[in-house]
Order: structure tokens, then sequence, then C-alpha cells
């Protein structure tokens, strides 16, 4: 029999109650909701089912102070992440940490020091390191059938509305590259797969309330020469696609509503004739006319293969193995589990984090909208 990790949850707004909990409760026979805090007492009221008759408490020190809470996950405002993070670290617990991780460097090079000094306790919920589409991408890439990839969109336009919450105003660290930035950010760097050496970018407000960006553009030049495209916003009715990714032999695209990949590339052994620009009078007609061998796919979501193959708990489950391929945003629950339990190494790494928040940082200082916090 599994042992349950038993869980306390560190805020019950939004994220705690409509992501940590129903995510924790996909998995009732390896993690156990016991316990939970804020400081606003109607947020310890009427809790989601999985959460019903937990011990609730006021504040983080006295949800850190009951014993048998083993993991702390923190689901608070922005800018409390990093100090509560650590609070619970030095409380002896395993800690999974919403993004962001940090709003600032300092920040993060804080929350580095305490993982060094806790190694194997921290986790960062990067979830959407699991999106199905995502890992689809990165399978196809390592097939190689797309050739050198030269260009990667990543476009996001989670909802058309005029938010009016905490999230935009700069003072709490809101703002569309805080909230979904960590993410996208995470999935960039992981695809392009080389160090970023020129950033441009612009922040925009403009449609939600606050003073918080809301519109994002983000260009990526990789060392490799890759680009990656990247675009969040709440201020665009008609969404494009998801994902685009570009390549010397192919490309793909997944549309806004996912569920499927539509890839068109060269034939697998087709090679390209060598050709020479020609300085003359040229036919009228555009391009090169030459007969190319292209294969069109258009393949389902549904089963997306995760990005690796854990042998315990994912195993157990029969989720994101081999035989089903299946992989969703909770499963990142899975690699906690497989961390702590079975001695797995956890795949998101505290440089990765490191990482995401020294390039917001830099966009940050790149625009005149103010960091906040």
């Amino acid at each position: 029999m599994k042992q349950k990790i038993k869980v306390g949850i560190c805020g019950l707004g939004r994220a705690g109650r409509q992501m940590h909990i129903p995510e924790l409760a996909s998995y009732p026979d390896l993690f156990e909701i016991i316990a939970g805090c804020d400081t606003a007492p109607d947020r310890l009221l009427d809790l989601p089912p999985a959460a019903a008759g937990i011990r609730t408490f006021a504040t983080l020190p006295e949800l850190l102070a009951d014993p048998e809470v083993e993991l702390v996950t923190i689901a608070t405002r922005n800018a409390d992440h990093t100090p509560q993070a650590i609070e619970a670290l030095e409380a002896g617990k395993y800690v999974v940490i919403e993004k962001p991780i940090a709003v600032s460097v300092e920040q993060v090079m804080r929350l580095k020091e305490a993982s060094e000094r806790y190694p194997g306790k921290l986790f960062l919920r990067f979830n959407r390191r699991y999106e199905p589409e995502f890992n689809h991408i990165r399978r196809i890439l390592s097939r190689g059938i797309l050739g050198r990839i030269t260009m990667i969109k990543l476009y996001r336009h989670p909802i058309y509305c005029r938010r009016r919450d905490w999230q935009t105003l700069n003072r709490f660290c809101g703002g569309m590259l805080n909230n979904w930035g960590p993410h996208i950010l995470d999935q960039a760097l992981q695809l392009l797969g080389s160090p970023v050496v020129d950033v441009w970018s612009n922040l925009q407000h403009n449609f939600s309330a606050g003073d918080a960006d809301d519109q994002i553009k983000i260009l990526l030049k990789a060392a490799n020469g890759c680009v990656a495209d990247i675009e969040i916003s709440s201020t665009c009715a008609l969404p494009g696609n998801l994902y685009e990714v570009w390549g010397d032999r192919g490309a793909l695209t997944v549309p806004n509503e996912g569920k499927v990949l539509r890839l068109k590339y060269l034939k697998e052994g087709f090679q390209l004739p060598e050709i020479h620009a020609e300085t003359g009078n040229y036919p009228l007609f555009y391009g090169n006319q030459e007969p190319l061998e292209l294969i069109c796919e258009e393949i389902p979501v549904e089963a997306g293969r995760g990005h690796t193959l854990q042998k315990g708990a994912r195993k157990e489950s029969g989720v994101g193995t081999q035989a089903t391929g299946y992989y969703s945003q909770d499963t990142m629950w899975l690699d906690v589990y497989d961390a702590i339990r079975n001695g797995i190494p956890y795949p998101i790494t505290m440089e990765d984090g490191v990482n995401v928040v020294k390039l917001t940082e830099l966009i940050h200082r790149q625009n005149s909208l103010p960091i906040g916090g």
C-alpha cells in the first residue's frame, strides 16, 4: 500500500480552491489534504468537498506547527510566495511553490539558497510543463522531422475580459507577465534548447482595471539562432494558434482550442537538391516549382506523450507511461510524490526557475510599467 502524503494548503482563494485542491484530489491514494490556512476568515468556509472537514488556521505559522502536515503547497498572492516557501522549508516541510516562484532576482536567489539548505524539499509548480500539447511538441522535435528549428511561437489569450482583481495591480506584483509569463517563458526556454542571447519586449496596459500589464509581446533569440515569439494577452477577442514551430524541413501548429497537432514536413530521407540564385530574367512564375515530397499529418492531443517516463507513482497509476501516453497538468503531482516517496529527481530544477525569474525581471526593466512589490 502506498503511503499517502499529508498536505496543508497555504491560501484558500481562487488558486487554492480551484487548482490545488482538485489537482490533489485527482490522486486520493497518494495525497490527503488535512489542513489549510488563510488570513481571510471567509476563505476558511465552504471549502470544496475534497477539503471538507480539514483543519483550518488563520496564519501560516499555525499551519506549520501541525506535526501531521508533511507537504505545504503555497497558493497565496505573488509577492508572498518566496517568503512563505522559505518559512515552510525552515519548518521542516516539503513545499510546492506556486508561480511566480519569486517577483525579483533578489527574491529568487534567497529561494535558491534555501533550496540548497534543504535539498529535495522544494518543488516548482510549473505545471504547464506537463501540458499534453507541449509534450507532443517535444516528442516531435526529438524525432527531428522538422529539421533545424528556426522559430517557435507560443501564444496565450486566456479569456477576453476586463479583469479587476488584485492581479491587475502592480503594487501586488500583478499583471500577465507574473501570472501567465512564468509558464510560457519556461516552455520557451525548454523548446529553444540554447541560452538566450537577446531579448525584445513590450508590455502594455490596455483593457483591464488597475495598472499592470494585460498585453505582452516578447521575442527571445537563442545562441543557436532560433527565435521564440511569445504573446500573452487578455485583450484579444479572436485568438489564433496556441503553438507554432517552424523548421527548415517543415512546421507544426496547435490551434487555440488545442486537441490536435497539424504537421507538414518533408518526407524522411528526401534530400533537397542544391540550388543557386539566378541573376538573369527568371520564368514568369513565383518560386522554384520543384517537386517536394511533403507529409501532412493531424495528430490528436488527448493522449499526448509526456517528456519523462517515471518508475514510481506515474507507472503505478498508469499515467504518462508508454502504455497510456496520457499527460495533463495535474500529473505534476505524480513527480512530486515520486520525489518524496521514491527518491526520483523532480524534473523541474531550481535553475529552471532562476532562469525564468531573471528573464522576467529583465523584461520588466525594459518597459515603463513598474515592477511592483
